[in-house]
């Protein structure tokens, strides 16, 4: 099960696919991602955890540009509950070398404190990693 998210400018800024065989949802995100589209992305992302029942993602970020501060509020209010209670537990993020992105996934990682057990990492082999050692 895979999906693509487009901007407003139509481009691919997200791939998300839920891999069977790590029992993950993987989310690669490229470019500049406005509100809107992480909205799309966002209701989608909740559908295919609940589709799945799965509970881990590793969402890179490292090719995205710019922060998504301006989503913050939504994802915390909205998205947030809505995976969780679709069984999401366990949230690996890749931050972008772009500083702006990476405060994003800082101030997300604070907003949700202990809802969801979320890390950053620089790499995927590292969120990887992490995600496995979860899953024993």
């Amino acid at each position: 099960m895979k999906f693509e998210t487009k901007n407003n400018l139509n481009r691919v800024i997200c791939k998300t696919e839920f891999q069977p065989d790590n029992n993950l949802i993987f989310c690669d995100w490229e470019g500049f991602a406005n509100v809107d589209a992480i909205k799309d992305w966002g209701l989608k992302f909740a559908d295919l955890v609940k589709k799945t029942n799965c509970a881990y993602l590793l969402n890179d970020d490292s090719k995205s540009t710019g922060p998504w501060t301006q989503a913050m509020e939504w994802i915390e209010s909205v998205l947030i509950p809505k995976v969780m209670d679709a069984g999401l537990k366990y949230y690996a993020h890749v931050v972008s070398a772009n500083t702006f992105s990476e405060m994003s996934a800082k101030e997300l990682n604070i907003k949700i404190g202990g809802s969801l057990e979320m890390a950053t990492f620089k790499s995927s082999e590292e969120a990887k990693e992490w995600i496995k050692s979860k899953q024993k």
